[in-house]
């Protein structure tokens, strides 16, 4: 926030500077008039002090008028205070009119431009067209001669500014809507990380703290066992909670590397992560996505020993020597992976996996390449 913002007294308090500021620039189209004013035979003195002041004023509203909106005065809706904003500006603009007299229709768009911007079609389109009629009769009865550009300024260019107003709300709405479709995404896909990383864990936990407590006399080894088996669980859970936490705060593809390290090493799996990172680009979104849906079932229900990732600026590879899956198992499945891949579809890739020789492999392309990265290596390792 700007420093002027920021030192405002409180009756600024939720003023939108950035409205203000924008909407007043278009001011400087009342120049002109003033300029006639200064440069005119026939006003005088007082002429000029009495345009200067109502042009001061009438800028003085504009800009207070489109900052405020939506915050003042308390209480009222949108359209109270976009009314009283208006009779404001006209009431401002109508003084002007026993110096310039048809000048007077020069403050017309601003008066469109404060209904268009702030209230709906179906309001504001009325009171334009009513506001151009009634400034055309008065035109036409003081001065015949000037009716064609006054008739342009008061419903032409009005008119046009309603319209773009109406079409700037539309695309506000829809940029709030979306920001509010992704919160409930996000909230979502928090929901789900929990309820994945918790409900489980704490589940099996209570079963064994249960078992744990019955054979407490009877079987001291078994309870002493299950007491052992709990606090790994305990353990393995608070270390999938702070990965997660990790990648929500950093969602970015080397942070899923990191929180995948953290989670894969704290279950025990040798992992092995590319030496050098090449960066995925345009795909980080969906490779850090599918980074952690790979690397989380590894950890939960592969029980592997070693996990290898591969990453090129088209492929994420995951692949590990648990006891796997086949591609139709993972194509007919309902969890995070039947999740994954239709996410991976509809971003226009493709997730195969493949079982060989002991080792599970999943690639995610989003090329027309789907050949599996050279994993020669890992091959080699696994049958050690």
């Amino acid at each position: 926030m700007a420093w002027w913002a920021r030192s405002a007294p409180r009756t600024f308090e939720g003023f939108q500077f950035n409205n203000a500021i924008f909407a007043s620039i278009w001011l400087v189209f009342l120049v002109p008039v003033l300029v006639q004013v200064y440069t005119g035979d026939e006003f005088s003195a007082g002429d000029k002090t009495w345009m200067t002041v109502c042009m001061l004023l009438f800028s003085a509203a504009y800009f207070y008028a489109f900052g405020s909106m939506g915050t003042s005065p308390r209480g009222w809706g949108l359209l109270p205070q976009a009314l009283l904003r208006w009779a404001v500006l006209l009431a401002i603009a109508l003084t002007s009119v026993p110096v310039i007299h048809t000048g007077a229709v020069s403050f017309a768009p601003y008066l469109a431009a404060m209904l268009g911007f702030t209230v709906t079609l179906k309001r504001s389109l009325p009171i334009v067209i009513a506001t151009g009629a009634v400034g055309a009769v008065a035109v036409w009865l003081r001065a015949p001669e000037n009716l064609g550009w006054s008739t342009f300024v008061l419903f032409f260019i009005p008119l046009m500014l309603v319209a773009v107003g109406v079409f700037s709300q539309y695309d506000d709405s829809r940029h709030q809507l979306q920001h509010e479709l992704d919160l409930a995404q996000q909230r979502e896909d928090i929901a789900t990380d929990v309820h994945d990383l918790l409900g489980h864990s704490l589940t099996v936990i209570n079963l064994k703290s249960e078992v744990a407590r019955r054979a407490m006399e009877k079987n001291p080894e078994q309870a002493k066992q299950e007491l052992k088996e709990i606090s790994e669980l305990s353990r393995l859970a608070l270390a999938e909670v702070r990965s997660t936490v990790t990648r929500m705060r950093t969602p970015t593809f080397a942070g899923e590397l990191q929180g995948a390290r953290r989670a894969l090493e704290t279950k025990g799996i040798t992992v092995h992560l590319p030496e050098r990172l090449t960066t995925p680009g345009a795909h980080e979104a969906i490779f850090s996505w599918g980074l952690r849906e790979l690397t989380t079932n590894v950890v939960r229900h592969s029980g592997a020993k070693t996990c290898w990732v591969s990453v090129s600026a088209t492929k994420l590879q995951v692949t590990d020597d648990g006891c796997g899956f086949s591609d139709q198992e993972a194509h007919n499945g309902d969890g995070g992976l039947a999740g994954l891949r239709e996410r991976v579809v509809a971003a226009g890739g493709r997730l195969i996996v493949r079982r060989e020789q002991g080792l599970t492999t999943v690639l995610i392309t989003m090329g027309e390449d789907h050949e599996f990265i050279d994993d020669h290596s890992n091959r080699q390792e696994a049958a050690q």
